[in-house]
């Protein structure tokens, strides 16, 4: 039988390499299917974890729930990760939702949230009650983003949004990727960047634009976002 390492780094040395810049890409470097076939040689714990990581951050199956049992549903499986990386990165991934989905709220005209009704990850929500008159929540000298977010949403330019957005989660990748190159942490960031450029290549900005529109109107209610 192969030692785990020595199969993760013939995964990782099978799979073409990703482009530096998403926004150069114009197609996925190997098919899902391709992918999937590779992926097979992950033990049954990594498979579950990545199968996990990516359906926490792919919230379509709970859009017909509420913000707060998406919150809790999402931290008991945040929980069943075994690897305390990979549940930082998804708690990031889920911090940087939160603060979008409340600039978006109050962007449709939502009136400031009580305290301790906010539904979200992180240190975040308690900031956002706190300031929610304030362009940035108060977290701007933290979160750089918010601040540009924040004006990009105030212009209603949605397709700038997407790929502030979009530039900001692949950036992250990169940086977490430079320390691992031969482990399971590795194969997670490589899956997801490419479902990244996956995202990326079938981009619409027309029907971007028309669900930009459509989340203003229904006030955001229970929004669950997929960045």
């Amino acid at each position: 039988m192969i030692a785990r390492r020595y199969k993760y780094t013939l995964l990782l040395a099978s799979l073409p390499r990703h482009a530096t810049g998403l926004f150069s890409t114009s197609q996925t470097p190997l098919s899902r299917i391709q992918l999937d076939k590779r992926l097979t040689l992950l033990d049954a714990g990594d498979t579950e974890d990545l199968q996990r990581i990516e359906a926490l951050l792919h919230w379509a199956q709970l859009k017909d729930e509420t913000d707060q049992i998406v919150v809790r549903k999402s931290h008991e499986m945040i929980d069943l990760i075994r690897d305390e990386l990979l549940k930082s990165m998804v708690l990031w991934r889920l911090e940087l939702r939160t603060l979008l989905s409340a600039l978006r709220q109050r962007h449709s005209g939502a009136s400031a949230p009580e305290k301790n009704t906010f539904a979200g990850f992180g240190e975040w929500p308690s900031f956002i009650e706190k300031n929610w008159h304030e362009n940035d929540f108060g977290v701007g000298h933290r979160q750089s983003w918010v601040v540009q977010a924040q004006e990009l949403l105030a212009q209603n330019k949605s397709y700038e949004l997407e790929k502030l957005l979009l530039d900001l989660v692949w950036q992250y990748y990169i940086r977490i990727g430079s320390q691992h190159y031969f482990d399971f942490p590795a194969v997670v960031i490589y899956v997801l960047r490419w479902d990244m450029i996956n995202r990326w290549t079938h981009y619409n900005r027309d029907k971007a634009m028309e669900r930009f529109d459509e989340l203003v109107d229904s006030r955001l209610e229970n929004f669950i976002l997929n960045y």
